[in-house]
């Protein structure tokens, strides 16, 4: 006979509701985890290029958002999916992503710096790092990163075409507006119920 204590970690918490905060390294909750550091550096890093009163109204957002977020992934008693192991190939296209993220990054500020536009690099970087989630999303079999990947770029393009005409501060925003974009995608993400037929 089968213990619980025998049985696999993912299975164990596949069959009745956990809070994420007592299972922090299951792929669910270690991934809002880490992109929720991400989500709050895109804001905190950005607010402050932003006039007054808005650096207020970005920390008072992103405050509202985290508290949604730490809610829906960390304290709700949800089932936490048995993702099972990655598909075959997973690790180069993560690896692949991570890489061509960075290599965005260097071309952008090589590019902005030859164009005199260096203010407008944040905007760059929210491009590079949605798109890196995008291949995210089959490889790991998490639809969440297509989601995620393409918002995020597409909020990127629009700060840097306004930061383009207006400069920096709409590029700020974009940025602060990434940030919270990514918190509520994520409690999204975290409350949605399961499709049927995908295993629990």
């Amino acid at each position: 006979m089968t213990t619980t204590r025998q049985r696999p970690a993912a299975a164990v918490l596949a069959g009745r509701p956990h809070r994420g905060i007592r299972h922090l390294l299951h792929p669910q909750v270690l991934g809002v985890v880490i992109g929720g550091a991400g989500a709050s550096a895109f804001v905190h890093v950005n607010r402050g290029l932003l006039p007054a009163p808005w650096p207020t109204v970005a920390l008072l957002a992103w405050t509202a958002a985290l508290l949604v977020c730490a809610w829906a992934v960390l304290l709700r008693p949800r089932r936490l999916r048995d993702v099972g192991p990655p598909r075959p190939g997973a690790g180069v296209v993560y690896t692949a992503s991570v890489a061509g993220m960075l290599a965005a990054f260097a071309v952008g500020r090589r590019v902005l710096v030859a164009v005199d536009r260096p203010e407008l690099m944040p905007a760059v970087v929210v491009v590079a790092v949605g798109l890196h989630f995008v291949p995210f999303a089959r490889a790991f079999g998490a639809p969440v990163f297509g989601t995620l990947g393409w918002v995020l770029a597409a909020i990127g393009v629009v700060g840097l075409l306004l930061g383009v005409v207006a400069g920096a501060v709409p590029v700020a925003a974009a940025a602060v507006v990434t940030g919270v974009v990514m918190l509520l995608l994520m409690a999204l993400d975290a409350v949605r119920p399961e499709p049927v037929g995908r295993p629990t």
